[in-house]
């Protein structure tokens, strides 16, 4: 969902003006009807004010959901036992350049 049509989906719900929002987050009336048209924002601190007095994460003003916290791509320790599985040595020593190859 669009910013402009998440907006105004809850701006309806809530039964809020483009006034009353204009009023309480300090951002002009004249910015948020440009959103509403379709423009996108110039600033982002005018979303972040708005977010606040919403109670809005920026994902939720633009109709994403809140998502659930993902579980991680790799198995903490699963992977330490393989890092440790065994004894390594590593040995530092200087790249031959291609002339001393020969």
């Amino acid at each position: 969902m669009s910013l402009t049509k998440s907006l105004r989906h809850i701006l309806d719900n809530r039964k809020i003006t483009v006034a009353q929002l204009s009023r309480q987050t300090g951002v002009p009336a004249k910015t948020i009807y440009h959103w509403l048209s379709g423009q996108q924002p110039r600033k982002i601190e005018h979303l972040f004010r708005i977010c606040d007095v919403l109670n809005l994460s920026i994902e939720e003003l633009y109709g994403r959901s809140k998502k659930s916290p993902t579980k991680p791509l790799l198995n903490k320790d699963l992977l330490l036992g393989e890092l440790h599985a065994g004894v390594y040595e590593v040995i530092l020593r200087p790249l031959k350049k291609k002339d001393e190859e020969s």
